[in-house]
């Protein structure tokens, strides 16, 4: 009887977090951190996997797909507070449907298996370096294409920006999936972390870092708005919710703290001349609260080689949330290569 009545009180108390947005936040990140202890999806099939030097940082970088017969690499860079397995549905698209092409991906500094460094370390520039130590381990001649959601976009447009000729002339195409290019210090995730409330809390984590969940449920509130506070009401695949929330669960404290400031700050308007002549897409969610589509747009004002997609009743989370659209983005620029 004491099991039942715990039971129902147990459902009851689900039910009245279910009610609110930080309730459905909490239970989104109690079932990430229980999802977290063994858990998939994730990348299969994995070639090679191996440990890479980036700025004295031991970064986790992955293989998909067989060197010797690749026409072309696919760069995945993925976004804040994920890991490179955030992919897993667009590598598997391309072992399906592209076998000759190889994927490349990476745990950037302070995510997945990379795991914890000091904050200061946490940046986007930093991020860029992970990924041309990755590109010079996996993928060191033949045609790119680049791939980066969030923060992994502005990643990717800094990596074309800094890329000496060589490098450059092999970056054949780009998808940019729900990035910015201006500084965001007065729109979405930044003028969250911008409040006097972002900065009490960040000034907590950094004074208490066990204080751990409560933090992360707060992050939860930019980091994937759609997928955060409609996971019980949308049709999403309770597998992939989870996963998404495990992938949170598992970012070190510091990487939150550390790359705020870049966050608030950083834009990549000076790319734009490194784009003259690049062929690529720009995907953004109808939905999305954290990089609104103004900025794909201006994107596409800088970009003229750019294509934009927009993925309808989709938020920030597209790898996850509209597979699809990138899946056929990535498609469409590895059928013009001929």
């Amino acid at each position: 009887m004491d099991t039942q009545r715990g039971s129902l009180r147990g459902k009851a108390h689900k039910a009245r977090l279910k009610m609110t947005p930080n309730g459905r936040r909490q239970l989104l990140l109690e079932r990430g951190a229980a999802f977290s202890k063994n858990r998939t999806p994730g990348l299969k099939h994995v070639d090679r996997h191996t440990i890479v030097d980036s700025d004295g940082l031991s970064i986790h970088t992955y293989m998909v797909g067989h060197a010797e017969n690749a026409t072309a690499t696919v760069v995945f860079i993925h976004g804040f507070t994920l890991a490179a397995e955030v992919y897993y549905m667009q590598v598997d698209y391309l072992q399906t449907f592209y076998p000759n092409i190889k994927s490349v991906l990476i745990d950037a500094r302070g995510h997945g298996a990379t795991g914890q460094i000091r904050p200061e370390l946490c940046t986007i520039e930093g991020t860029a370096n992970d990924v041309l130590a990755a590109i010079h381990e996996h993928a060191p001649t033949g045609p790119l294409i680049l791939v980066g959601h969030s923060l992994g976009g502005l990643t990717a447009l800094n990596l074309v920006k800094r890329a000496d000729h060589s490098l450059r002339k092999r970056i054949v195409g780009m998808v940019l999936v729900a990035t910015s290019i201006e500084s965001l210090s007065t729109q979405g995730l930044p003028q969250v972390l911008a409040s006097p409330l972002a900065d009490n809390i960040k000034n907590a984590v950094e004074a208490a870092p066990n204080d751990a969940q409560k933090f992360r449920q707060y992050a939860t509130t930019f980091l994937a708005p759609t997928l955060a506070t409609a996971v019980f009401q949308r049709d999403t695949n309770d597998e992939v919710i989870d996963f998404h929330a495990a992938m949170i669960h598992e970012t070190p404290l510091d990487t939150f703290v550390g790359f705020f400031d870049d966050l608030q700050e950083h834009d990549e308007l000076d790319a734009a001349p490194a784009l003259e002549g690049l062929k690529g897409y720009v995907l953004a969610g109808e939905l999305d609260d954290v990089t609104p589509i103004s900025q794909a747009d201006r994107i596409c004002e800088v970009w003229p080689g750019a294509r934009l997609q927009i993925a309808e009743g989709a938020g920030h989370m597209l790898p996850l949330e509209a597979p699809g659209i990138l899946n056929n983005a990535i498609g469409n620029i590895l059928d013009g290569l001929g």
